[in-house]
């Protein structure tokens, strides 16, 4: 059993080691931007356009970003957070600008560009149930009591900064040069400092922050109290709110810029510091100033050579993995084991690990090959992610715009923008459950929609197998479209289809409880109106999955370049039966080398999912149609959400005498997809999510 102090009898006596757990944290990162290609100046506009937060910092001087947080949460959700935050960072950077995974030492050793700061907050629970339990009854003042376990807890870190040290060190050169490598060379830009903060004093609060240096050794120790209060003398009254572990190295082997284990191994160590004896208090300054000169050690070893403190450091993480196990801590062993396993292999520790990898690239080189790394897993990370698409455009948005957020539950695609929350990324909680019932019944809609005097297609509604072929009677020798009536999804026959394509397709869009819909095809192009808060935002025309032929490829070499494209823009080109059978309806098959210029139709819709190219047309569109889309939507009472139309000619202006004919009602969508209002061809996008951001956070 691991000895325990006072603390630590009294939280094993009222068996509060379920109370230690609930620490709070805040993790802050700092990285340095880099260019993708090291010979270009770094472009600083894509970041320099994202508005400073509680959660976002740039630094121009430095051309560093900061991920901070906003808020304390349990381990669990920081680490939730820190992934998000650091997706939506990369994506508002674009993809010509990187998070550098290294902290940078400057040539003269005077400033560190990139690092890692934790904030701990201990639980106020556990504070309140020791003193009255057992600590008041000695009389001592609440605040004074809980000063003095942070202060505890914070005299052990320093007395072991040297393992962080050890385990996180990675920046093994200053910046221009790759001689004579260290563990650390951020920790040694603070060995002059060593002597001037021995004569800080740890004992209690008030005593360090008397001394004078008391701030210097903040960095020189690694290791500071804190507290939301502006001055420390408003923090003697009130008490330390925190404890907070300054500059760590980033690790450029955790794509987080920390690694998971190192905040479980940091967990461990409160926890262990809280419940075992500390160092006497006569022998305080000097034990310290002993284990700053360890520290510094530790930061100047050659990397390949085996520590000095390596069985030191094999002990303490020994202590901790059986603490962990007696406190029913066993979530926190692996990770122990894992630090474990880099102390009996120094060739792993991040220092190391970088300057093998240098073996055979530079070191700008072999980072680089990093960053792309990450790219790749970051990619997989996200699309393996519950939460849906619309959600994180939005969210994307909104760590642009400096608006607060929050991903309330990524299962049911909720999250929080301002003080307003969004489902699937468009519609608040004000948006009628009835509506958008209606909306997701195609025939229902068109009902609603034909009787305010819109036009809509002419249709058939099939219930049952058995009325298919009373259907194809009437509709033979017209140009189709058939859908399910609930699902999304059609699919356009512009030649008549025979009796046996007709009733196969039916049957794949009929279902027991949701009818099949037969519409004859309109005439005129397919449009899709995005609204945002009652109004037009983007208007994309949809363009049927399609070829461009440059008179040397195949059609089969054609499709599977553009199925590159779509897969980098995380959309589908499929090829299957349907693009088969249009091949063949026009004599083309995939061996065909199409001339330069055709354009080459692989099936008539443009549905979600099919392939479809979109082209942004809201600014080259007559404006009396966005005003009658904004009526026709008001008839549907949706605010937000999309309307599929056709329209015959954008530029001839709308008439009462041919309205019927120029615009025709297709379909509502309470949650349409944002993305397909991004990936236009020309690049004439409208900001389809910060328009939502907005409207999120207007006064209402």
């Amino acid at each position: 059993m691991v000895e325990l102090d006072e603390i630590g009898k009294q939280i094993a006596k009222d068996n509060l080691f379920t109370a230690v757990a609930a620490i709070r944290w805040q993790v802050q990162r700092t990285w340095k931007i880099q260019s993708v290609n090291p010979t270009i100046k770094t472009n600083v506009q894509s970041v320099a356009a994202i508005k400073p937060s509680t959660y976002f910092r740039y630094n121009a001087e430095q051309q560093s970003v900061s991920l901070l947080a906003d808020h304390w949460s349990s381990k669990k959700d920081q680490q939730q957070m820190m992934v998000l935050n650091q997706q939506l960072l990369q994506e508002n950077l674009g993809d010509k600008s990187v998070l550098w995974p290294l902290s940078v030492v400057s040539e003269d050793k005077k400033s560190v560009v990139g690092g890692v700061t934790v904030r701990l907050q201990l639980p106020e629970e556990l504070f309140l149930e020791l003193y009255k339990n057992r600590f008041k009854q000695l009389q001592i003042d609440y605040i004074t009591f809980r000063n003095q376990i942070y202060m505890k807890v914070l005299q052990q870190f320093v007395n072991y900064r040297w393992l962080l040290t050890y385990l996180t060190g990675a920046t093994p050169f200053v910046a221009g040069s790759n001689i004579r490598p260290v563990r650390s060379q951020s920790e040694c830009c603070l060995a002059a400092s060593v002597d001037a903060v021995k004569r800080v004093d740890y004992r209690s609060l008030q005593s360090y922050l008397r001394s004078s240096q008391h701030q210097q050794a903040g960095l020189t120790d690694g290791i500071k109290v804190g507290s939301s209060f502006e001055n420390e003398h408003e923090m003697l009254q009130k008490g330390i709110h925190y404890l907070e572990i300054t500059h760590l190295d980033l690790n450029p082997f955790a794509a987080m810029g920390v690694s998971f284990e190192m905040l479980d191994l940091i967990e461990a160590l409160v926890a262990f510091f809280l419940v075992t004896p500390g160092i006497k208090n006569d022998d305080l300054q000097a034990a310290l100033q002993e284990k700053r000169q360890l520290n510094q050690h530790v930061a100047h070893e050659n990397p390949f050579s085996a520590t000095t403190c390596q069985l030191q450091a094999r002990k303490i993480i020994n202590q901790l993995s059986r603490f962990t196990k007696e406190i029913g801590r066993s979530d926190l062993g692996q990770s122990l084991s894992q630090v474990a396993g880099v102390l009996k292999q120094p060739t792993e520790t991040p220092s190391t690990k970088l300057l093998r990898k240098q073996d055979s690239q530079k070191l700008t080189e072999s980072t680089l090959k990093l960053v792309a790394d990450y790219a790749v897993k970051g990619r997989l990370t996200q699309a393996k992610t519950t939460l849906d698409d619309n959600s994180r455009l939005v969210l994307s948005a909104a760590f642009k715009l400096g608006v607060p957020y929050a991903v309330i539950s990524a299962p049911d695609h909720l999250i929080r923008v301002g003080k307003s929350l969004l489902e699937r990324g468009i519609q608040t909680e004000k948006t009628s459950a009835v509506m958008q019932k209606i909306w997701k019944n195609r025939q229902l809609s068109q009902k609603i929609v034909a009787a305010a005097g819109y036009a809509v297609p002419t249709g058939w509604t099939i219930t049952q197998t058995s009325e298919i072929l009373n259907v194809y009677r009437e509709t033979k020798g017209l140009a189709l479209v058939i859908k399910n009536n609930y699902r999304t999804g059609a699919q356009v026959f512009r030649i008549p289809p025979t009796q046996d394509i007709f009733v196969q397709t039916v049957k794949q869009y009929l279902s027991s409880e949701q009818p099949c819909l037969i519409e004859q095809v309109v005439l005129g192009s397919s449009y899709t109106a995005l609204l945002v808060g009652g109004k037009v935002v983007s208007l994309i025309e949809r363009l049927p999955q399609n070829i461009v032929g440059d008179g040397r490829s195949t059609i089969k070499q054609l499709i599977q370049r553009k199925q590159v494209k779509q897969q980098n823009r995380q959309t589908q080109f499929a090829f299957g039966e349907v693009q088969a059978r249009s091949l063949a309806e026009q004599g083309r098959v995939l061996e065909d080398i199409l001339p330069r210029g055709v354009q080459l139709y692989l099936r008539y819709d443009a549905s979600t999912n099919t392939g479809a190219d979109y082209l942004e047309v809201s600014s080259e569109i007559d404006s009396s149609y966005l005003k009658k889309i904004a009526e026709l939507a008001r008839t549907l009472q949706m605010s937000d959400g999309s309307l599929d139309i056709m329209i015959t000619n954008i530029y001839q202006p709308l008439t009462a005498a041919n309205e019927k004919s120029q615009l025709v009602f297709l379909n509502a969508h309470a949650f349409p997809a944002l993305r397909k209002h991004y990936f236009t061809l020309l690049r004439q996008t409208q900001a389809v999510a910060e328009s939502i951001v907005k409207n999120a956070t207007r006064e209402k």
